[in-house]
């Protein structure tokens, strides 16, 4: 397991009581990890801990590089545009973010083409591609992310999804929280987080009949 950059094992997580008991999960460079489980069963909260933004209660998290997390709830303020939102998360100039967005694989998110709009003006969408780029800015080496395709409309999910696909095939390594069945497509393997344990689901096993 050389190129291991996420290794989570025998952990245990509370959320005002034990959400997850015993998660064993190994992703390697270049993989979409799916997490698949009901409303309640630990997603957020496995997100949030491999963020390092919660401490497990047992058992380790190592993540070998940088990780990016993209919430649920986007991260934006409402009364300012979309270049000053990408601000407060980078040191770089105009012209340099601009230039991210436009010669690098964040042009798939396409948001440049809204750059001075503010937040309170946009759809769902540009506001999901919107907090991905303020989080990409940074380069990190595994993107998490909840409930990405959440309300939005197929032209935003497409966006989303052609993006995870360029970002693994640079050697990025993604862990993707959704109920989403096309986007569980897209992933090297997924994982049924039930009754507190994680459990990998066989290839070509059908998402919504492990859930029940």
């Amino acid at each position: 397991m050389a190129d291991s950059i996420v290794v989570i094992e025998n952990v245990s997580l509370k959320y005002k009581k034990t959400v997850l008991t015993d998660v064993n999960i190994t992703a390697e460079k270049g993989e979409v990890i799916g997490l698949l489980g009901l409303n309640g069963s630990g997603k957020s909260t496995l997100l949030t801990a491999i963020a390092g933004l919660r401490k497990t209660a047992s058992g380790t998290i190592k993540v070998n590089g940088k990780a990016g997390f993209v919430t649920q709830e986007n991260a934006l303020i409402d009364e300012l545009t979309a270049i000053d939102n990408l601000k407060m998360w980078t040191p770089m100039s105009r012209q340099e973010i601009i230039k991210e967005l436009t010669e690098t694989e964040l042009s798939i998110l396409k948001v440049a083409d809204y750059i001075d709009l503010k937040v309170k003006r946009m759809s769902g969408g540009m506001k999901k591609r919107l907090a991905l780029a303020s989080v990409l800015l940074s380069k990190p080496d595994v993107l998490l992310m909840d409930e990405p395709l959440a309300s939005l409309d197929i032209p935003a999910k497409n966006d989303i999804i052609n993006f995870i696909d360029s970002f693994r095939s640079k050697g990025g390594t993604v862990f993707v929280a959704s109920h989403n069945e096309e986007l569980f497509r897209h992933c090297t393997r997924i994982y049924l987080l039930k009754d507190g344990v994680s459990k990998l689901l066989p290839a070509g096993a059908s998402p919504s009949e492990a859930l029940g």
